[in-house]
């Protein structure tokens, strides 16, 4: 119960009911006048015992009739309002979201956010449905579930206010996205309560409450099962915009590996267009502003798809970066969320690679490497490479280059070869060599052929190839494959079923280009330019050194907790609910230096980006309207005063009628 206008309604009925009883206390004082007999007038007898003032107060019905008007009239002049807790009793599942649109604050009050006033208006609740007092029927039980892309069970099912009250106080700010399947699954795992000798639930379906802005990934695929309901109340404004990230990517350019160039993708899922300022850092220092503002263009809406955001893919200006860097693109422009306004990579070094010559070191295969930035290039004659392989004193090279593959067994590692067929799986000779033989066909999107042109490649001398299982042929002819590739993970394998001596092929511009092309291609093969990133609702998962110690990961939040590694030296800590920067530290045996590695977590998700609150939501099939709850909150007050006016109407004309009849009686 609230009073709206408490001090009006008082004064009214301090000033008025003091009145009404004086007017009963204090009567018209009437002239005397001589009759023949009081007998003729046995009311006036009553009138003249009222003339003496302050006598002793005599029952009324019509008094008391007057002063319960008053009393009603001033308490509807006070405005009276009660909330009338209707579902009180059973089970309630209180579901609320706390993904990264609830983070957005368009609820009405400075620095408030759709979450604060989600959780105040689910106190609310709490206090409604445990407000029946001594009137009350059976407590209610109550479990409280905060979702975003996993679950939470704040408190199972309790008739308890204090415990329901501190569960929602609890609850935190996110940057998941929202999924409900996994929370409603684990309610009804709670309602739905199975006795063992009697199979079949024993308790009905508890009432749902969600408190939500709607959007939730996966609210389509669910449905309601028998017996249960579902209340949305709708947090947000439906009109907030908002514009956010929706991808970002770096590469190394081909002819400057030293070199880093990011590519990132913004989305508007608002009608309008919009223009956004951008800004990259690498390790926390601006590198680079666009001049001008990227247009993004509003939503559209496709027949077949539906609605799609708009979109416009951006790419930055090569930035040196020759060593391993954290690189940052930044929206400037503020809008409603800003978890989507920051993506971060982590970017690994340019790798300079080791490799192996094995052969007679030919002047043009020996040329071509010694012109390209390795780290190491040896000349390894054939005998040298098998007596390495038999007694495995082999160095560990990034590629090796056979300039005839006929080596002998190949162990694990990664290979370009020439000529003579290399000893694996899946390559067989057959027949005599093929002569004058040209290219028919070629897989020009491959790696290996990037500005590699065959049509003029004329080769003398070729050898005839059946291939097996698990063999790509990347170029063929008429006579059989020409270059072929085996990728068996720990055995990787470009042969070229020729001798390019035998062939016009070092006189052409595509032999210059397909050795560099292998060699990269095989030497970053399994390497990511990029760390993997993460997203909120994920475990962080990296490989260290299995005799690593003292491993820690720092959150954003600069919190450090300690992680322990499996045997193999995997880590896997989480899952993680906030976006940014986390940092993976740790040291090795008999070492005072610390190593680490930074693990990047960015919030994307196209349904977290579009902020704005839905005022009906679909939950399967059926469309659920949203109950708007305001920066005041969710409880519903009822208007008691109309109430009280109609009464005072009422007891108006019963004290009308009983006047009249001791008016007509008198």
């Amino acid at each position: 119960m609230t009073v709206l206008a408490p001090w009006f309604g008082a004064i009214v009925l301090g000033i008025v009911v003091p009145a009404v009883v004086a007017m009963y206390f204090l009567r018209l004082r009437r002239q005397s006048r001589p009759i023949p007999s009081t007998m003729l007038w046995k009311r006036s007898i009553e009138d003249l015992r009222a003339n003496t003032p302050f006598q002793r107060l005599r029952w009324s019905i019509l008094l008391l009739l007057q002063l319960l008007l008053l009393i009603l009239l001033g308490l509807a002049l006070m405005q009276p309002q009660f909330d009338a807790p209707s579902n009180a009793g059973g089970r309630h599942v209180l579901l609320i979201d706390h993904s990264a649109s609830m983070a957005v604050e368009d609820v009405g009050e400075e620095g408030a956010t759709r979450l604060a006033l989600a959780k105040r208006s689910a106190a609310e609740r709490v206090e409604s449905l445990h407000a029946g007092g001594l009137f009350a029927r059976t407590a209610p039980e109550i479990m409280v579930i905060a979702f975003g892309s996993t679950p939470e069970i704040r408190m199972s099912f309790s008739d308890s206010k204090r415990d329901a009250l501190a569960a929602i106080d609890g609850i935190v700010q996110t940057d998941e996205t929202s999924r409900i399947g996994e929370a409603l699954m684990l309610a009804r795992a709670y309602t739905t309560i199975v006795d063992p000798e009697n199979p079949g639930p024993i308790e009905s379906p508890a009432q749902l409450t969600l408190w939500s802005d709607g959007r939730i990934e996966d609210l389509e695929d669910q449905a309601l099962r028998a017996g249960e309901s579902l209340e949305y109340l709708q947090i947000g404004d439906p009109s907030t915009t908002n514009v956010g990230i929706s991808a970002v990517a770096a590469d190394r350019p081909y002819d400057r590996p030293g070199t880093i160039q990011v590519f990132t993708a913004i989305e508007n899922p608002t009608d309008d267009p919009v223009s956004v300022d951008l800004q990259l850092s690498i390790n926390g220092t601006i590198v680079a502003i666009l001049p001008q503002p990227v247009e993004v263009p509003g939503a559209t809406v496709d027949a077949v798809e539906g609605r799609r955001p708009g979109r416009r893919q951006v790419s930055f200006p090569p930035v040196d970066q020759p060593r391993g860097a954290v690189i940052e693109v930044a929206i400037l422009t503020d809008d409603a969320l800003a978890v989507d306004d920051v993506a971060g990579l982590v970017v690994a070094p340019a790798r300079k690679l080791k490799v192996a010559l094995v052969g007679k070191g030919g002047f043009i295969l020996r040329s071509l490497l010694e012109g390209m930035a390795l780290e190491e290039l040896d000349v390894v004659s054939a005998q040298e490479f098998r007596a390495g392989v038999e007694e495995g004193s082999l160095p560990e090279y990034d590629v090796v280059v056979l300039e005839d593959g006929d080596v002998g067994p190949l162990p694990p590692g990664r290979y370009l070869s020439f000529g003579g067929t290399p000893d694996v799986d899946g390559l067989t000779e057959f027949g005599e060599s093929a002569r004058g033989v040209l290219v028919r066909r070629t897989r020009d999107e491959h790696p290996v052929l990037r500005f590699v042109n065959l049509e003029d490649l004329f080769v003398g001398d070729m050898r005839k190839l059946v291939v097996g299982a698990g063999v790509r042929t990347l170029v063929d002819t008429g006579d059989g494959p020409l270059v072929v590739e085996i990728d068996r993970g720990p055995l990787h394998l470009v042969h070229v079923a020729f001798d390019p001596l035998d062939s016009n092929w070092p006189y052409l511009r595509s032999f210059v280009n397909f050795v560099p092309n292998a060699i990269e291609y095989l030497g970053s093969s399994g390497d990511a330019l990029t760390t993997k990133s993460f997203t909120p609702g994920q475990p962080l998962v990296a490989r260290i050194p299995s005799d690593a110690v003292g491993v820690a990961i720092r959150t954003p939040g600069g919190e450090d907790f300690s992680v322990t590694p499996d045997p193999s030296g995997l880590v896997s800590w989480g899952p993680v609910s906030r976006a940014g920067l986390y940092e993976l530290r740790w040291g090795r045996p008999g070492s005072d230096q610390t190593f680490n590695r930074m693990l990047a977590v960015n919030q994307l998700s196209s349904t977290e980006r579009d902020v704005a609150s839905l005022e009906s939501t679909v939950f399967g099939v059926e469309e659920i309207r949203g109950d708007r709850v305001l920066s005041g909150g969710q409880t519903r007050w009822y208007d008691l005063w109309p109430w009280l006016l109609a009464l005072v109407v009422v007891l108006s004309m019963v004290e009308w009628y009983l006047w009249q009849r001791q008016a007509g009686a008198g």
